[in-house]
């Protein structure tokens, strides 16, 4: 399938289920506003976190806050990922979104729960220890954000071996990898493409930014609400190029 195929695939799917996706999209947009309570910052669209912020000597209350916050924002971030992959593997099959396939929903978003939990944990341990002990001098960081890098990799298709093939949270990873060496000029074309949009948004958001001050949380509106939404059709459709027959 071509690349254009592919981006006419998404475009259909996005379109023809244009009203389910918004609505499940919808805990994207609390989930990023409810992240800014932890030591993040707004940036390209999204929010990160401080690495140098993270303190090591909370008091039992600060922990618990910042537990029940990062586990609140980390399940409706996973369960707005998993309903829209469920809607559109429905719409992409020919099937219709049956009580069976909502169901379905709960126990695919613990998986997914999982899955973004043990990803941001491995992330989070290699770069306090980069931060906090100095490891590897001046290159630490460049380090820091390479095993970021390769463990967002890891997990990129992730959501849709979950969702699309019904695998547990290692084999999700494993198929995820799959998916990059098999299908990489399609991963390739996935992050030129996700970084495009992503860039464009921030820039026009920046530039509007001189009229009026928050424009940066537009910016993440619009990603919650548009951007990110149809990254993961796409990635459905690249996850089902797979299956040729489909």
């Amino acid at each position: 399938m071509s690349l254009t195929a592919l981006l006419e695939h998404a475009y259909e799917a996005h379109k023809m289920n244009l009203k389910l996706i918004s609505f499940f999209s919808v805990p994207f947009l609390i989930s990023f506003p409810l992240s800014l309570l932890l030591p993040n910052f707004v940036a390209l669209s999204g929010t990160f976190l401080r690495f140098r912020s993270v303190a090591l000597n909370f008091t039992p209350f600060d922990a618990l806050f910042i537990a029940l916050v990062f586990f609140a924002s980390l399940a409706l971030f996973a369960f707005a990922v998993t309903a829209i992959n469920v809607v559109v593997r429905a719409q992409r099959t020919l099937n219709r979104l049956t009580h069976n396939e909502v169901e379905k929903i709960e126990s695919c978003t613990y998986r997914m729960f999982l899955v973004f939990l043990a990803a941001f944990l491995a992330t989070l341990a290699v770069n306090l220890a980069i931060f906090e002990y100095g490891l590897l001098g001046s290159a630490g960081p460049t380090l820091g954000v390479l095993v970021t890098f390769v463990i967002a990799l890891l997990v990129l298709f992730a959501p849709q071996a979950i969702v699309i093939d019904d695998l547990g949270v290692w084999r999700a990873v494993e198929a995820s990898a799959k998916i990059v060496q098999r299908r990489f000029p399609y991963f390739v074309f996935f992050l030129v493409f996700a970084g495009f949009v992503v860039l464009i948004n921030s820039w026009i958001f920046l530039k509007l930014e001189s009229f009026f001050l928050g424009a940066r949380y537009l910016a993440l509106v619009t990603n919650s609400l548009l951007i990110l939404p149809f990254l993961e059709v796409l990635k459905v459709q690249i996850y089902l190029s797979k299956y040729t027959i489909l």
